[in-house]
Order: C-alpha cells, then sequence, then structure tokens
C-alpha cells in the first residue's frame, strides 16, 4: 500500500512546490518590475472606472430608452457638473480645512506626547518620553505625506478618466480584440469569462460606493454631533477610505483622533468611540444587507490579498486589493475548477452575457 501512496502523492507534491514557486517568481517580479507594475494599476483603475460607467449608462438606457453612447454621454456630462458643484461650493471649504488639519495634528501630537509622558506604563511601553516623539512624528508624518501625496495623483486620475471613458464608450471592441488572440475554439468560454469579470466588479464597486456614502455620512454626522473641528473634512476622508474594506476605516481614524486630542484626551475617546460604532454598523448591518446584491468575499482572504499587495504593490495595491480580489476569484474560479477540475460553481456575481446595447453599437471587435 505504501508503494502505492507515494507515486499518487509524488504529483500532489509536485504541483504544490510548482505552484509555490510560480508565486514567489510573481512576488519576485512584481518587486522587480516595480515601475511597470504602477502603470498596470492605472490602466486597471481605468477599467473599474470604465465599469461603473458602463453599469451606470446601462441603467440609464433601461430607464429613458436613450442609446446606450447618449446615455454614457449624459452619464459623465452628470459626474462632471456634479464634480464642479462640489469643487465650487465645497473646495474653499475643504482646502481651508485641510490646512487646519495639517495645523492641528503636530500640535495634538505634542500634546499626546505631554500627557503621556506622566505615566508610568507609557514609559514602559514607549520606552521612555523621547523614543516617544519619533513613533507619534512617525505616524503624523504618514498621515500628512498621505495628504500631500493627494496633488500628486492628479496626473493618474487623468490617466484612468481618460482610459475609464474610452473603453466604456467601445468596451466591444476591446473585449472582441482580447477575444481574437485566443484559439476561435476558446473564444465562446472566453466571452463568458469576461462577462461574469464584468457583472462581479459591477456589483462589487455599487456595494463599495453605496458603504463609503453611508459610512461618510455617519462619520461626519458622529463628529459633527460632538463638535469636532473638521469634521466635513474628516468625514469625507472616512468615505473615502471605506473604498478599502477593514483596513480603510483603521488609517480613517487616526487624523480624527489627533484632531480630537488637541482638544482634550477625552474628546479623543469619544472620537473613537464614534470610528468603532460606525465600523460595527458598517460590518454588521449595512454590508450585509448591501451584499445581498453585490459581491461577497471571505474577509481573511480579503485581509490576506490586502496585506501581500501593500508589501508588493504599495499604496495603489492597497486601494486595487479587493477588486483584483475579485478578479482572481472569478479566474480561479472559471478556469481551473471549472474548466480544469469539472466541478460546477457560480462565479461572483453570477453570469450574464455581454452587454447588449454596446453589441449593437460596435462591430464586436472588428475594428482591431
Amino acid at each position: 500500500m505504501s508503494g502505492e501512496a507515494t507515486p499518487r502523492r509524488a504529483p500532489l507534491l509536485a504541483r504544490t512546490l510548482g505552484g509555490v514557486a510560480i508565486a514567489i517568481g510573481v512576488i519576485v517580479l512584481a518587486r522587480t518590475m516595480r515601475p511597470l507594475v504602477d502603470v498596470v494599476l492605472v490602466i486597471f483603475a481605468g477599467v473599474l472606472l470604465s465599469v461603473f460607467l458602463d453599469g451606470v449608462s446601462e441603467f440609464v438606457s433601461s430607464k429613458t430608452r436613450l442609446p446606450r453612447r447618449a446615455a454614457l454621454a449624459l452619464v459623465v456630462l452628470a459626474l462632471f457638473a456634479l464634480f464642479a458643484a462640489f469643487i465650487w461650493l465645497a473646495g474653499p471649504r475643504i482646502a481651508r480645512q485641510m490646512v487646519q488639519l495639517s495645523e492641528r495634528i503636530p500640535e495634538a501630537a505634542a500634546r499626546a506626547r505631554e500627557a503621556l509622558s506622566g505615566y508610568d506604563w507609557s514609559e514602559r511601553l514607549l520606552g521612555g518620553a523621547p523614543l516617544a516623539e519619533p513613533v507619534l512624528s512617525n505616524v503624523v508624518g504618514g498621515v500628512i505625506d498621505f495628504l500631500r501625496g493627494t496633488a500628486r495623483l492628479i496626473i493618474d486620475a487623468l490617466i484612468v478618466l481618460f482610459i475609464g471613458i474610452y473603453l466604456a464608450v467601445a468596451p466591444q471592441r476591446y473585449v472582441g480584440g482580447a477575444l481574437r488572440l485566443l484559439p476561435q475554439e476558446r473564444r465562446g468560454r472566453g466571452a463568458e469569462v469576461f462577462s461574469a469579470l464584468g457583472l462581479a466588479l459591477r456589483r462589487w464597486l455599487a456595494g463599495r460606493i453605496a458603504s463609503m456614502v453611508v459610512v461618510g455620512a455617519l462619520t461626519f454626522l458622529g463628529l459633527w454631533l460632538l463638535g469636532i473641528p473638521l469634521a466635513f473634512t474628516l468625514g469625507l476622508f472616512a468615505a473615502l477610505m471605506a473604498f478599502v474594506p477593514y483596513v480603510g476605516p483603521v488609517l480613517s481614524a487616526v487624523p480624527a483622533i489627533l484632531v480630537a486630542l488637541a482638544e482634550s484626551p477625552v474628546l479623543a475617546l469619544w472620537v473613537i468611540g464614534v470610528y468603532i460604532v460606525v465600523q460595527i454598523l458598517e460590518t454588521y448591518i449595512i454590508t450585509p444587507l448591501i451584499q445581498e446584491r453585490a459581491v461577497r468575499v471571505p474577509p481573511a482572504l480579503l485581509i490576506t490579498v490586502q496585506v501581500f499587495a501593500a508589501v508588493i504593490l504599495g499604496p495603489r495595491g492597497i486601494f486595487l486589493a479587493t477588486p483584483i480580489a475579485v478578479v482572481a476569484i472569478v479566474l480561479i474560479q472559471m478556469l481551473y475548477i471549472e474548466d480544469r477540475l469539472g466541478d460546477a460553481v457560480t462565479p461572483l456575481g453570477g453570469r450574464r452575457a455581454l452587454s447588449s446595447g454596446a453589441a449593437g453599437d460596435e462591430e464586436g471587435g472588428a475594428g482591431c
């Protein structure tokens, strides 16, 4: 029996070692070709935007009976108008509060260091008051660098915007061009995979945007009721960071806690309570309700992907870790579990045919 078991284990061991070797190779390659990886992540962000624009324009087209391209133009113009109105009405306020925030955070760090230096446990925990300053300054420096780094994202945002719009205008042309790279007998399956990927990303985006709006509104309301300065900007920051599940809410709480520390330690505890309550509501009420019609990614898998994305891909990887995980899960389910192993699964988001509106507007990749 042992002689028969050994040959059976050998292929499994070889496949396992091969998988580990491939994973290590991907990590090393990603670290070595970091500039190229950054470009790929920007392109992927553009694809996400195109998925969002395609989904919204398809919804508008179904409700208004407008052609899909006309609906897309209407959606893009409406988004630009909303963005311009937001900048016009709230831009000066946000800019003023950002300046105040950059001034208050060092003040809050100094007050926190002064408050902690009076306790024996803080000296044992931080190794004495002299070491507390570098720890707090590192946290403060990270937050300030993040806020200042927003300005450097303008070029990437423009690239993402143009990629998203062009892909949304003619999605079938690009999908058709990609399918023509496959053998003819595999193009039908390739179309199914693209369809499942599009639907999964669309539903994930819808669920995430809904969560971001709710989290931002609840955070602003809680901070405003506590009388926290800069509540609007901090609530907006919480909404943006909610795009990153689990990790984002923790990071968004740091500036608010530091601002509250500049007022009083007790107020900082109340702020921590607000963020904990919002996180509980988001985790156990908001997200489950939204995920009934969205995409559910296992939390442990998602956090693991976020950690690897942060180490390998950097900050952009953290923000795009979840949609990358969604894409990876769909590909593994359809191309490995179904096609390779022969087991039936339901991909994230289900299946659907490629957009009939897009098919009607384009020539099915003939232009590629």
